[in-house]
């Protein structure tokens, strides 16, 4: 199915993909306090995630949503997050496609004041 999302529609929609990566990303975060010792690199790519913030959407025949992944350790790699958070986002939008813009490592901004 094609959707046409006008330029007015694309903040509203980029607000409530935000809403619902937010939401997906508490949920898989829920989820996690059961996984066992088979799931330690999920466990690990996820627990490296601070937030996920949505940068930009793009109209085309699909719903590109490029993503920014804020960190907290030395992970580059978070293709099954993304993939995760896709697949569950697919429930509300079929067409959607998400992809990893920028990874920002939030510990480059934290400073120590201990001397």
């Amino acid at each position: 199915m094609k959707y046409i999302i006008s330029e007015s529609q694309v903040r509203s929609l980029q607000d409530r993909i935000q809403e619902l990566i937010d939401s997906t990303l508490y949920t898989l975060r829920e989820e996690s306090e059961e996984w066992g010792m088979g799931e330690m690199d999920e466990l690990h790519e996820l627990n490296s995630v601070d937030k996920i913030v949505v940068d930009r959407v793009v109209k085309v025949s699909k719903i590109k949503v490029y993503i920014d992944i804020y960190k907290n350790t030395k992970r580059f790699d978070f293709d099954n997050l993304r993939g995760e958070i896709q697949y569950r986002l697919e429930d509300w939008l079929p067409n959607i496609e998400l992809y990893i813009n920028e990874i920002i490592d939030n510990n480059q901004f934290r400073t120590d004041n201990r001397r």
